[in-house]
């Protein structure tokens, strides 16, 4: 979105004055309220609100959740400051990847904005059931992410427009937060017209990834339900009968910023310059051009990839050596990169999935950060043929040939926890830098076998759970720490 629209849904939407206790739920004023739902295009400009709250979520926390406590990050150049969760050992006190509250603001602009879709009649119903949909979905994926990473947490469906609303809920029951996801999904699931293709928003085939994410993950690490297997088949068979959607042959093509929306994508959190989103976590991947002075010549030729800040992480030493274990990889160097200066012999290593454009030497973070890929259709399948007993192979090799090049790249000699293992690290580097790691580690049940911090601690409270920052409780007396954390 360009910075005049962004501006427009803040003023009309999002704007508010003051937050709401724990929450931090952004208000709607009364005013706003009554004079705001009054046209179609309020409604599509507040379905736009919505996507920009959820991408002010995850535009910085998705690799918090998503790969700081399962061993694949390590230091930079720069002073590492994630030690608490490299070694599992957060506290309230703790502010990276802690705090719900852009989550809930998120869901509360949901909240409201299904309060309000039958204020008006409707000439677009399409249009109404496409607003709908994407209410629907958005919450059902923040509601999945909070239900992971902390279980038990408020569970809101009614939009919060003033302070006279209930602003001090409880925690509920994590069981409440997955049947919520659950009607969720099926309520935008039934809602999303098919003509929906764009991939930065809800579509049919995000709402299809994430109930078979959602079903896996059930299935997996809770009641072991074989209707859920099933559920996760069909929500993903969907996806891959989908015609729209398929393989590029060139894993680098998927990440670069001139092929954005390729068929590959599912469904993205999208960046282009001139908006106030573009800022990401990657400018903390890549080497700040203070520690590489006497080389500008390959720094404005981007043969080494600067940022305007310090390198404060890049991957661990034995994420490192997984994902460069293969030399006929090529996803190798398009997520990791090394760079040696031929007349100084300097060597500099940053993470490289995602560096946007070098621009007259102005780095702009551009680059699309992908949710849900044609490739991990392809890895659920798989890992739901392995559960089945069925042929995992046949899917996983489809993965593994774009990878390494060769046909049946794992031979059927293999026994199940040996292709449970390849699907394990196939997910890893395949995803590397894309915030899946720590839930594939606990979905497929190596959380205490591989990540060393978690080795032997499989008897500790909640270690797999999150602590909420000291923020979420301080002025709600009805919130509780996450049982097992101080």
């Amino acid at each position: 979105m360009k910075n005049k629209t962004i501006s427009m849904i803040l003023c009309s939407i999002v704007l508010c004055c003051s937050c709401i206790n724990d929450l931090d739920v952004m208000q709607k004023s009364s005013i706003n309220a009554s004079s705001m739902w009054q046209e179609e295009s309020d409604f599509t400009a507040a379905m736009y609100g919505c996507c920009y709250s959820f991408r002010n979520a995850y535009k910085v926390n998705l690799t918090y959740w998503g790969d700081f406590r399962s061993g694949i990050i390590g230091p930079g150049l720069g002073s590492f400051n994630a030690n608490a969760h490299v070694n599992n050992v957060l506290t309230s006190s703790e502010g990276k990847g802690t705090n719900w509250s852009t989550l809930y603001t998120c869901i509360n602009d949901c909240n409201v904005l299904l309060k309000h879709i039958d204020d008006i009649d409707w000439s677009d119903l399409a249009k109404k059931n496409q607003i709908m949909a994407n209410a629907y979905f958005l919450r059902a994926y923040c509601y999945f992410t909070i239900v992971r990473t902390w279980g038990d947490a408020p569970l809101m469906t009614t939009g919060i427009e003033s302070d006279k609303d209930d602003v001090t809920p409880t925690r509920s029951a994590a069981y409440l937060i997955y049947e919520q996801i659950e009607k969720d999904l099926n309520q935008a699931e039934s809602f999303m017209p098919e003509s929906v293709k764009d991939c930065s928003i809800g579509n049919l085939g995000a709402i299809n990834m994430l109930q078979a994410d959602y079903y896996l993950w059930c299935y997996q690490t809770r009641e072991h339900d074989p209707a859920q297997l099933t559920a996760a088949e069909t929500a993903v068979d969907k996806v891959l009968e989908n015609t729209s959607y398929g393989l590029l042959d060139n894993y680098a093509d998927v990440f670069s910023i001139n092929n954005k929306k390729n068929k590959e994508i599912i469904f993205c959190i999208h960046f282009q310059k001139e908006t106030e989103e573009m800022s990401t976590y990657y400018d903390d991947y890549l080497i700040p051009t203070s520690k590489c002075p006497e080389d500008a010549y390959y720094i404005e030729n981007d043969l080494i990839k600067t940022g305007s800040q310090d390198q404060w992480y890049s991957f661990s030493t034995t994420f490192r050596n997984l994902i460069t274990s293969e030399e006929t990889d090529t996803r190798s160097e398009t997520s990791f990169m090394s760079y040696t200066v031929p007349e100084t012999g300097n060597t500099y290593s940053w993470i490289n999935k995602f560096p946007g454009e070098w621009e007259s030497n102005v780095r702009y973070f551009i680059s699309d950060i992908p949710l849900y890929r044609y490739s991990e259709a392809l890895l659920f399948k798989a890992e739901i043929e392995l559960e089945k007993g069925g042929d995992a192979l046949e899917w996983l090799n489809k993965v593994a040939k774009r990878a390494y090049g060769k046909d049946n790249y794992y031979s059927d000699e293999l026994t199940d926890s040996q292709v449970r293992e390849a699907l394990l690290n196939e997910r890893l580097k395949e995803f590397a830098a894309e915030g899946k790691s720590w839930y594939d580690y606990i979905r497929l049940g190596y959380a205490f076998i591989k990540i060393p911090s978690l080795v032997g601690r499989q008897n500790e409270t909640n270690i797999l759970l999150w602590p909420i920052s000291s923020a979420c409780f301080t002025d709600n007396p009805n919130i509780r720490q996450t049982v097992g954390y101080n």
